[in-house]
């Protein structure tokens, strides 16, 4: 039995569509060759009740067989233009050729970069342009490999294959072993862009690009949003690039500013909080909560306090992200004493959901339930007096 539906092979996938009788329609959604010379076609029936010996017309998804075999020729093209580019260890390890993208995998041990990507997208697109003939020859194995023709990596060949060839001039462009479809001049490809690069393994690389209605598609997206996004900085399109490069460098210069005046808030705050500090046997205790903060500016605060205080203690909270932190800072005396920050933090931040530790002089925590942070600095009040007091 013959089908022109494609049963998926060789990373090229089946086809879809629909099988019609007289008063009944299946819509094809799957094609599967269980076993050699058996094609099942997957569908269900939207229509009707199909009898057996109704006569049958089978019609492939126009459309979409049309994307799939850009894709596939172009997959041809782009493994082509690899090798030309990057050199002959480049050997296919596995495809997709689908309606919306083909998906490329080749033996390469390093990343491929923008320069070498450009020149093989410019390589491929030249070639489509050029409308090169796409033929298919069927011929003996053996004549085939040593013509030179590509085989897919781990594929069992017959004695009789299919060869596919893209010829320049009298000379063979690609040459590869295919049972796949293909476009009869390259020209019907459109063009190809390729949208990613990236590792999928050791040794083995993989390219994802479009043709045809796919790449159409997303040049229309980008542009769409490149025009978008000029017209909201008030700038043509050719002039979004350097309004956006100044935008940064104003952002850049305005969150320095940010910090600095932080920065000196904290500071002022730091300086307020002095004022609330309790004498302990000679050493000074101080749990304070703090607003707008960030744990960096908790930690400024704990140099200077302990600039500034002889001997003492200090714990900080404050509600960063909606999130609670907590911090504890002690004086070297007071270390050598036997106090120890990273051990007093961790009931004082269980309170509030949270743990953490550090030195012996610095420990910053972080929790869960802001609600419970003023318990959690009645509970750094006890122990602190409790520690000085020791």
């Amino acid at each position: 039995a013959e089908t022109p539906f494609y049963v998926e092979s060789g990373g090229q996938v089946s086809d879809t569509g629909f099988i019609s009788g007289p008063g009944w329609l299946i819509e094809v959604e799957d094609m599967r060759r269980p076993v050699s010379g058996i094609v099942v076609h997957v569908g269900e029936v939207i229509e009707g009740a199909p009898r057996v010996g109704d006569a049958a017309r089978a019609e492939v998804d126009a459309a979409r067989r049309a994307d799939i075999v850009r894709n596939h020729t172009g997959t041809h093209l782009l493994h082509a233009a690899l090798r030309n580019r990057l050199g002959v260890h480049v050997q296919q390890r596995g495809s997709l050729v689908a309606p919306d993208r083909l998906r490329f995998d080749f033996a390469h041990d390093s990343r491929v970069s923008p320069d070498e990507l450009a020149a093989i997208e410019a390589e491929v697109n030249e070639a489509i342009l050029k409308n090169l003939p796409v033929r298919a020859e069927e011929k003996p194995l053996a004549q085939a490999r040593q013509e030179g023709a590509m085989a897919l990596f781990g594929e069992k060949y017959g004695e009789i294959v299919r060869t596919i060839v893209i010829s320049e001039n009298g000379s063979r462009y690609s040459y590869e072993l295919c049972g796949g479809v293909h476009v009869r001049e390259t020209a019907e490809i459109g063009l190809l862009l390729i949208v990613s690069e990236g590792s999928v393994s050791a040794g083995i690389r993989r390219i994802e690009a479009l043709t045809g209605r796919g790449a159409l598609r997303y040049i229309h997206h980008n542009l769409s949003a490149l025009h978008n996004i000029a017209a909201r900085l008030g700038a043509t399109p050719d002039e979004a690039e350097s309004r956006v490069a100044l935008l940064q460098d104003e952002l850049a210069a305005s969150r320095k500013e940010i910090a600095s005046l932080r920065r000196d808030i904290a500071r002022h705050s730091f300086e307020a909080l002095l004022s609330r500090v309790e004498t302990i046997n000679g050493a000074s205790s101080l749990v304070a909560h703090v607003d707008g903060v960030t744990p960096d500016s908790l930690r400024e605060m704990a140099d200077w306090f302990r600039s500034r205080v002889q001997s003492g203690a200090m714990v900080l909270g404050s509600v960063v992200d909606g999130r609670p932190q907590i911090l504890v800072t002690i004086t070297d005396d007071l270390a050598k004493r036997g106090l120890n920050a990273g051990s007093l933090i961790k009931p004082i931040a269980g309170v509030v959901g949270g743990g953490g530790g550090g030195r012996p002089n610095l420990a910053l925590a972080g929790g869960k339930d802001p609600s419970r942070l003023a318990e959690a600095l009645d509970t750094a009040r006890r122990l602190l007096r409790e520690a000085v007091q020791a």
